[in-house]
């Protein structure tokens, strides 16, 4: 067991000590030339601070290595001050406190040992590979790493500045960091590139947690050339670009003001230079932010008058059309440098876009297509969990704000091990000086079950006439796109984006397509109508046998494909106004079907249902269900009427299922028998049910089952519902907002929904792995698939 032994350093000292002058203070004491002085509080936290996940054992550790192990061996009973002198690379570090009995505490190994120098006051200890020199100074402790610094030690008692940010510093906080402008060596403290620029003295007051290191504190500076007063008579503003950086972005450095002719006058003052002419975008702007995101960048305004900011910035048509976002050429790609610099510089902004009130600048055109997909999918910084995490730590307003996620902070300190994923730094200003706000944190990640992605898109020469909708490949297994354009173009699109072909049709698509297999082997098909066709198309796009049909009278629904046994032995039937009629595979009349001509226009799809061993085909016409047998003949009489309400008839509770005009739920089981139940549903409502799950909309309100769900006000499609991975999904989209919800059985949103898109979505596993894609329109034109991870 190791004997430790006490050397008091005070009381060898103070005995040969002749001058004695109890005015000297600590903060007389410190060297001139110090570029960090830190104040400790709180002596054990500080240490646990250096030696455990905090900020600041990450930031740079040719330094904070050797504190660590200097603040191990020492004992100090009063507030303990470290400075440190960057003028030269060995980054002299000095410690200042009151002198005290066992300050000093030494093992009694090799490693460490202590003497007198000679015809001097002056201690030299070595502390494992560490020297420290030190002496008394009145009643002070004072010792270094650097011989010089301890005999030059003198008071110095015109430091007043730093007198008076010592003054509100706060003693409650474990430790007060102390800038000193301009260092004169490169370091990675992640503030001096920062208030290096911008003030004399700032003070910083840190607490630390255990997943995150805050600070608080003012910079201030005298001098108007100082980059602080750049913002002198301007009114911090609300962080309102969060809602357009993208939630990855890695680095963002952002400026506000309210008014920004102040704010040129006042950088034409610190850059000695005369005033540029204002522009007026720039006058119309309150934020200006520089964003760097997957190895891309932009630039944002800001401005509370979308209509100016439009008006201003476009004079020329759009070069392109992105989910109906206009984007457009910008004439003076080097606009922002002139009016930014030093705060912001960024050359190149050839293309922007204007949305909402923000307008966004970039080199690449494919950079603000990602900045317009992350916003119109609600993806972005202000909806990201790195900072939510954040947030309340931060002021609601400021001038200037640094913001690093964990690939920036990487960057930035050249670790990359470091345990923190995002942190911000902002600074309010006030007058002659700033409060700074920031915070280092390691955010719990959510996990990535529950995120969403884009996984592709693709254009189409033509606006779509029908939304997309999956189908089996039945050489890959996996599931392929068919739309259709204005010009009655089908197209067949693979799960990677790719075009497999296209076909041209006579008319448009009723409803949608069924697949069969008409040679049984395995190999599928598409079988639909439109108007006065009937089509089955093979895998290339080809027409199979007879197909297609052709009709003189209008087909008036959607081609209802019968599997009766399951043996594929297809039924083809066609709805013509009044009329039945029904074909096989081989474009042959099925003579065994006979159905007397209705009274009125039948007004819904027919369908097939199966309960028990019985074949059922419904179908309304005026105010009458129909249910037909195999043969098209009466199978179960409904003697009542019914107001229809268009809605489509469903198998739900083993009834025949559909909805009246007035809302009300109507079934009716196998014996004809009508029941009628109230929903919470109006006129103006839609219906979709599955054997057990009932989902209608009305109005913005959507049910399933047994709850409900209050949407925004808006024009939504038909609820659908999906049953894939033993779990059910419904789906609806707002045409207005263009945002596609999904919900699971339990009417929970999917976590990240809404997301963009103009179109009803259909939910799939088209690449057969585990993970879902909804798929869905973008604009008139494009595709555009989320795969949900």
């Amino acid at each position: 067991m190791k004997k430790c032994i006490l050397l008091i350093i005070g009381v060898l000292i103070l005995s040969c000590s002749d001058n004695y002058n109890t005015d000297i203070k600590i903060v007389d004491l410190i060297p001139s030339n110090s570029s960090l002085i830190i104040k400790v509080n709180a002596i054990n936290d500080f240490k646990n601070a250096l030696e455990g996940n905090s900020i600041l054992s990450e930031i740079d550790n040719r330094y904070t290595e050797s504190i660590s192990n200097i603040l191990n061996h020492l004992n100090p009973t009063e507030d303990l001050f470290v400075t440190i002198d960057s003028s030269n690379a060995d980054y002299n570090i000095s410690y200042i406190t009151k002198n005290s009995i066992g300050l000093v505490i030494l093992d009694s190994t090799p490693n460490n040992s202590t003497k007198k120098l000679a015809q001097s006051q002056i201690y030299k200890s070595i502390i494992n590979k560490d020297t420290l020199y030190h002496t008394l100074i009145d009643s002070l402790f004072f010792g270094s790493s650097s011989l010089e610094l301890v005999k030059n030690s003198s008071p110095n008692y015109k430091n007043e500045a730093l007198t008076d940010l010592l003054e509100i510093s706060d003693s409650k906080k474990t430790v007060t960091y102390i800038y000193k402008e301009q260092p004169k060596t490169e370091n990675t403290l992640f503030l001096n590139s920062i208030l290096s620029n911008f003030t004399e003295y700032s003070i910083l007051d840190f607490v630390f947690e255990s997943n995150a290191s805050k600070y608080n504190g003012i910079t201030k500076s005298n001098d108007t050339l100082h980059l602080i007063n750049n913002f002198k008579n301007t009114i911090p503003q609300e962080f309102k670009l969060a809602e357009i950086i993208p939630a990855n972005a890695s680095s963002i450095k952002r400026i506000a003001f309210d008014d920004y002719e102040t704010f040129a006058t006042n950088l034409s003052t610190i850059k000695l230079t005369p005033k540029d002419s204002v522009s007026s975008i720039l006058n119309y702007s309150t934020e200006i932010g520089f964003i760097e995101f997957e190895n891309q960048n932009a630039l944002a305004l800001y401005g509370l008058d979308s209509d100016l900011i439009f008006e201003t910035l476009v004079s020329n048509p759009s070069i392109e059309t992105y989910k109906t976002v206009n984007i457009f050429s910008f004439e003076d790609s080097n606009f922002f440098n002139q009016f930014l610099e030093p705060f912001i510089s960024y050359s190149q902004t050839d293309y922007f876009f204007v949305l909402e009130n923000f307008a966004v600048f970039s080199n690449s055109i494919e950079s603000l297509k990602s900045i317009i997909t992350n916003k119109l999918n609600n993806n972005t910084l202000s909806n990201s969990d790195s900072f939510k995490s954040i947030a309340d730590d931060l002021a609601d307003e400021s001038s200037y704000l640094v913001y690093k996620n964990e690939e920036g902070l990487n960057a930035l300190l050249d670790n990359t091990s470091s345990p923190f994923n995002t942190n911000v730094v902002q600074f309010i200003y006030d007058t002659n000086f700033a409060h700074i706000n920031g915070v280092f944190k390691a955010y719990k990640k959510r996990g990535v079950a529950n995120s969403i992605t884009e996984d592709f898109s693709t254009i189409l020469p033509s606006e779509l006439i029908i939304a997309p909708q999956t189908v089996k490949n039945h050489i890959t297994k996996a599931q392929d796109i068919v739309v259709q354009d204005v010009n009655n173009i089908l197209y067949q699109i693979s799960n990677n984006g790719n075009i497999l072909w296209k076909k041209q049709l006579q008319g448009k698509i009723l409803g949608d397509i069924q697949q069969i297999d008409i040679y049984k082997n395995g190999r599928l098909q598409l079988a639909f109508a439109t108007t006065n066709r009937v089509y089955v198309i093979d895998r290339n796009g080809k027409d199979v046998d007879t197909f297609p049909l052709k009709f003189n009278d209008q087909i008036t629904q959607p081609l209802s494909v019968f599997d009766y046994d399951n043996k594929k032995n297809y039924r083809l039937l066609v709805t013509q106004n009044k009329n039945l009629l029904m074909y096989d595979v081989k474009g042959k009349r099925i003579n065994g079907f006979k159905y007397a001509k209705a009274t009125n226009t039948i007004s819904s799809q027919p369908k097939h249902f199966r309960i028990g061993r019985k074949d059922y085909i419904v179908f309304t016409q005026g105010k009458t269900l129909e249910v037909l047998n195999r043969q098209g003949k009466t199978r179960v009489h409904v003697n009542e009427d019914i107001s229809f309400s268009g809605n489509a008839v469903f198998l739900y509770q083993n009834k025949f299922t559909t909805t009246n005009a007035s809302g009300q739920l109507v079934q009716v089981d196998t014996k004809g028998k009508i029941n009628i139940k109230p929903l919470t549903t109006d006129n103006n409502h839609s219906v979709e049910a599955t054997s057990k799950t009932l989902v209608n909309l009305s109005n913005n309100t959507l049910h399933i089952k047994s709850r409900s769900i209050d949407l925004d006000f808006g024009e939504y499609t038909n609820p659908k519902i999906f049953y894939l991975n033993d779990k059910i999904y419904i789906s609806t989209t707002d045409l207005q907002a263009k945002k596609v919800y999904l919900f699971d059985s339990q009417a929970k949103p999917i976590p990240n929904f809404p997301v963009y898109g103009t179109s009803a979505a259909t939910l799939n596993n088209i690449d057969k792995n585990r993970g879902l894609e909804l798929i869905t329109q973008s604009d008139d034109k494009t595709i555009i698939v989320y795969k949900l991870n």
